[in-house]
């Protein structure tokens, strides 16, 4: 199983990438929508990216945490079927 440190910086680094694709295509609307940059927006969004990140680091760290467990019930279910199919 990962260490907490190792959890906290993949969740880091995925929620920074993920963030950075969201201001874009947010970026991109925006533009689209009132046809010049508006930085006014940029601000109100700030606050719901700010959530939304907290958000994704603490579910991916969750998630992480977690996984290893589900993978290890997948096997043991899956090597109890093969035993019985023999």
């Amino acid at each position: 199983m990962d260490s907490l440190k190792r959890i906290s910086l993949k969740a880091s680094c995925y929620t920074i990438y993920h963030v950075t694709i969201a201001t874009l295509i947010f970026s991109t609307v925006i533009y689209f929508i009132t046809g010049k940059w508006e930085y006014e927006y940029f601000k109100k969004i700030g606050f719901g990216l700010l959530g939304y990140v907290l958000w994704e680091i603490i579910g991916y760290s969750i998630f992480e945490m977690i996984w290893p467990k589900v993978e290890k019930l997948f096997k043991t279910i899956k090597s109890k079927l093969r035993k019985k199919a023999k």
